[in-house]
């Protein structure tokens, strides 16, 4: 299984760098700086000025339907943080971005080496849209084509989405009862050296990490973020954080392999694009 990650970026803030962030001269400055929790995926974070509410585009199949909501649940624990779970604006075979949301799209995408595919796009050092792709090539299989391992992949992968790296990369090491954590058996009931917990939900751990990636309140917010343009029939006009959006990797460059782990280097470059798998 493997995680591939990237996101469009307009400067690259570097791994410990948080960005208070407002408009000059079209672009946004950082204006600030605060150490991150080391599961921060490189500080990157949705720009918020108050509660978010992220629309969770619902582009998967029935089988999936199931852990889609449940990991829209799970992650709407999180302080400051809310998926609004909606219908999906693009196609699973492509699963295009759509500003200001997450578009989460299951298919067939091949022999690629991973079951799912988490992709952010950045403004400046913001997350301003974000996909995220579950490939049935594997959960067609019957070692993948279970409740537990459908259940930590979208867990992980929308995760992901929040600018939330892996809480561990070690897959033959005890499980750390976190969806972000790598392992062999998601269920920790096969009795090998993954232990007893069940790596299926996000822990405690995952949101006090999200606590200090969203501790600081920003200067501007998507208007398509924030929970009044989801109760209100008219037209919200908010700040907006770009119009531009540019792409980075996870914090590590980590890679949740079928076969195991590895981090490869190798830089993709396409409309401002950057592809780091």
């Amino acid at each position: 299984m493997r995680d591939f990650f990237k996101a469009t970026k307009i400067g690259d803030i570097g791994r410990y760098g948080a960005a208070i962030a407002m408009w000059a001269g079209g672009a946004l400055m950082a204006s600030a700086a605060q150490a991150l929790p080391t599961q921060s995926w490189n500080g990157y974070h949705w720009a918020r000025t108050g509660e978010l509410s992220l629309a969770l585009g619902d582009n998967v199949s029935a089988a999936w339907k199931p852990y889609f909501s449940t990991a829209a649940k799970q992650w709407s624990a999180a302080s400051n943080i809310d998926f609004a779970p909606t219908l999906g604006s693009t196609t699973p075979s492509t699963c295009d971005a759509v500003y200001g949301g997450v578009e989460v799209c299951s298919g067939n995408y091949g022999a690629t080496g991973w079951l799912g595919y988490a992709t952010v796009w950045l403004g400046g050092a913001f997350i301003v849209q974000a996909t995220v792709k579950l490939n049935d090539y594997y959960f067609n299989q019957p070692k993948y084509n279970t409740s537990a391992w459908r259940a930590m992949t979208a867990c992980q992968e929308i995760g992901h989405t929040l600018g939330l790296a892996h809480n561990d990369t070690i897959r033959t090491d005890l499980n750390k009862g976190t969806c972000m954590d790598y392992t062999n058996d998601p269920t920790g009931l096969a009795g090998g050296a993954n232990g007893k917990l069940a790596n299926l939900a996000p822990s405690a751990s995952d949101f006090a990490a999200l606590n200090g990636i969203y501790a600081t309140v920003d200067a501007v917010q998507l208007a398509q973020t924030k929970p009044q343009w989801r109760i209100s029939d008219a037209f919200t006009i908010g700040e907006d954080v770009s119009s531009v959006a540019t792409a980075v990797p996870e914090a590590a460059t980590w890679t949740m392999m079928l076969a195991g782990f590895a981090a490869i280097g190798t830089t993709m470059r396409r409309s401002k694009r950057v592809a780091i798998a």
